[in-house]
């Protein structure tokens, strides 16, 4: 794997962990869920992922500050990484995220219980909405340039939310003979929160992508390696979008007619699968998120 597949692969490994720290720190304080809460909020699991995203953060900001440098990672010297710390944004971004990741990780370790997790979200929070300034939003200038970040900040924070619901609803419907009605109340827990998740990263997309693309340069895309790779993104988005209407409005309601203690009823194979194949997609989607960021989109 040369330089570009190393860095490629280095954005990844951030994005998901940063977004799985933030989204299984958030999903107890909007869910409502009292029974997953001691399971979210595992110390040692949020712990780890901070410590894991400070040490991705940084190989990573080593990998894009070569790439800036126009050289291979090992030349790169000293005084280019610190030129590029402390006299660029993504030097500054780079900083906040560190930092927020090493509080984030503290509050894992020492915060107490009643409030640690609001502020372990938040932290997590600033660590994801710092990769805004690692991307193409970055780049934009002046008042648009600030409409851009923020519109992106949102969309880094509710695909978070989401990556990190999934994973607890895989946890809660994954056994075989998980009680149905705890795995119903956690599917039911994420409808309405689900939903406003789904309508903030389409209404930021949507605004993400006119600003970095543009309506004169939506033509080229199926001509270049940028619009392909963005096409496919949004098909498997719009396939997450699929599976989940049909988690809460076709299975969730079959499931909860059950017996609350019976046995699993067929559609809990169903929610499974699901939730698996959503989940493959969502990694998929930061797969690609993390190899866009690399491409200049077409221009007319």
């Amino acid at each position: 794997m040369g330089d570009g597949g190393v860095a490629i692969a280095l954005r990844f490994g951030v994005y998901l962990d940063l977004m799985l720290l933030f989204g299984l720190a958030v999903y107890p304080l909007y869910s409502g869920d009292a029974g997953h809460r001691a399971a979210i909020r595992g110390r040692l699991a949020l712990l780890g992922l901070a410590i894991l995203g400070l040490a991705l953060g940084i190989a990573s900001f080593v990998a894009m500050t070569a790439s800036m440098a126009g050289v291979a990672i090992a030349e790169l010297d000293r005084e280019t990484l610190v030129f590029v710390l402390r006299e660029t944004g993504q030097g500054t971004a780079f900083m906040v995220q560190a930092l927020a990741l090493l509080a984030a990780a503290g509050l894992a370790l020492f915060g107490r219980r009643a409030r640690g997790g609001w502020f372990v979200a938040a932290a997590a929070g600033v660590a994801v909405g710092s990769l805004a300034w690692t991307g193409h939003a970055g780049a934009t200038e002046a008042l648009p340039g600030a409409l851009h970040r923020l519109s992106d900040i949102v969309h880094l924070l509710a695909a978070a939310a989401w990556i990190g619901a999934l994973v607890i609803l895989l946890g809660a419907v994954a056994k075989a003979d998980v009680a149905v009605r705890k795995a119903h109340e956690a599917l039911t827990a994420f409808a309405v929160a689900g939903s406003v998740i789904v309508a903030l990263i389409i209404v930021t997309g949507i605004v993400n992508s006119v600003m970095i693309v543009g309506f004169a340069s939506l033509p080229l895309l199926p001509y270049t390696l940028y619009g392909q790779l963005l096409i496919v993104k949004l098909g498997l988005f719009a396939l997450m979008l699929v599976l989940a209407s049909l988690n809460r409005w076709r299975l969730t309601p079959r499931i909860g007619l059950h017996r609350p203690n019976g046995e699993g009823p067929p559609e809990m194979k169903a929610v499974r699968r699901s939730l698996v194949l959503e989940t493959g997609a969502a990694i998929m989607i930061l797969v690609l998120v993390a190899w866009l960021g690399t491409l200049a989109p077409p221009s007319p």
